[in-house]
């Protein structure tokens, strides 16, 4: 028997109070899309809103995100002005905060592949430990932020004019009087538990092929 959850359904639109927002950047990047793609969907056990942001992305990438638009209730913003990391964080943050009652945000990088639990055990986190944000790996180099929605909105999102926006993102909360901590785990294992991205994306291509046979 499995030892996670079932995949919690994202939300497009009015989730429960309390839930948390994802933003997921994406520019072409594909591969490594899918797999954080389907890890996330697979092994977040807390009710979500996710909204991917497309920064010009090639014809075949915006195919794709078409399609999981309208397969699995996410919401897509697609851009064909270039912009950074930060900018499209705050994007999709933005455009989910303005109509959603959501407690919690997160960001990430669409490199990072999740472990079960990741969501759900990252929010116990922070109300066990009275803190505004958890960075992982590490508050040095972290590859996901997730933070409460109050501290974002106080800090007026992330700064797009720094090199790097999360550490900046840490750097202010501790200099506002906030508290933060990190966790090690959840993130850059390819295979975990029996779930393998790379066997589901191989899998999406044989249903596509068979598709149109």
């Amino acid at each position: 028997m499995n030892d996670w959850p079932p995949y919690a359904k994202p939300y497009r639109a009015s989730p429960p109070e309390g839930s948390a927002a994802i933003a997921l950047p994406i520019r072409d990047d594909l591969r490594f899309f899918k797999l954080c793609y389907h890890s996330l969907l697979a092994f977040t056990d807390y009710r979500f809103m996710l909204t991917v942001v497309d920064n010009m992305s090639d014809i075949k990438t915006r195919q794709y995100l078409e399609s999981i638009r309208k397969n699995h209730n996410i919401n897509v913003l697609s851009y064909q002005k270039e912009h950074n990391l930060a900018a499209e964080w705050n994007l999709g943050l933005r455009f989910m905060f303005a109509f959603a009652n959501v407690k919690y945000g997160a960001v990430l990088t669409p490199t990072v592949v999740f472990e079960p639990f990741w969501l759900s055990a990252t929010i116990r986190a922070i109300d066990a430990n009275k803190v505004t944000s958890v960075f992982t790996p590490s508050e040095e180099e972290p590859e996901l932020v997730v933070f409460t929605r109050e501290i974002y909105e106080k800090l007026g999102g992330f700064r797009e004019d720094v090199e790097d926006p999360a550490r900046d993102f840490h750097a202010r909360i501790m200099k506002d009087g906030g508290a933060t901590t990190f966790s090690p785990t959840f993130l850059h294992k390819f295979k975990v538990n029996g779930f393998d991205p790379r066997r589901e994306e191989r899998q999406e291509t044989q249903e596509a092929t068979n598709a149109r046979a």
